[in-house]
């Protein structure tokens, strides 16, 4: 998971995991990387896919020197994934700046990151009609809300999507 600071990525691995990793709402509440893992639906009944979700340090754009060597734990990270969940907080009015700045740090990586999925969280506190802005932009995209647990489910099929895409193994 990557995307800027407080975007929710604590939050939501919680929500997906069940783990209690700690999430605030405040900056670089996550200063080292944190894997959990989620079991979601095959698809086949019987087949069940296991995935590690990493929980990395929010991008920003400028970081303080004092978080570099955290920063550098979440770039590692990335560079390991084979996908990336990109969380976004819709609710923040400069979410389009966000985006840019992390798509900016990713596409300056040696190492090309993988297939991405683009998830607003937060959809709970904006207006339909900015959900509708945020569509329009981004219409692959996905709503969710960790704290209040809407669109879990349409996540977990999309990332079973994504895994079967990537080609990974059950």
């Amino acid at each position: 998971m990557v995307g800027y600071t407080n975007a929710g990525k604590s939050t939501l691995v919680n929500a997906l995991t069940h783990a209690q990793v700690y999430a605030a709402d405040q900056l670089f509440a996550t200063l080292d990387p944190t894997s959990r893992r989620m079991a979601i639906a095959g698809p086949t009944p019987d087949q069940v896919i296991q995935l590690v979700l990493t929980d990395t340090v929010g991008f920003i754009e400028e970081l303080p020197a004092s978080l570099m060597d955290a920063f550098r734990a979440t770039l590692e990270e990335v560079t390991e994934a084979d996908a990336l969940l990109h969380v976004v907080d819709v609710s923040h009015p400069a979410w389009p700046d966000q985006i840019h700045w992390v798509m900016r740090i990713l596409n300056a990586m040696p190492v090309a990151p993988g297939p991405m999925l683009l998830v607003f969280n937060k959809s709970d506190r904006v207006s339909s009609q900015d959900l509708a802005i945020a569509h329009e932009e981004y219409p692959n995209a996905l709503f969710v809300s960790a704290t209040e647990r809407l669109g879990l489910a349409t996540l977990r099929d999309r990332l079973a999507q994504l895994v079967a895409y990537v080609g990974l193994s059950c």
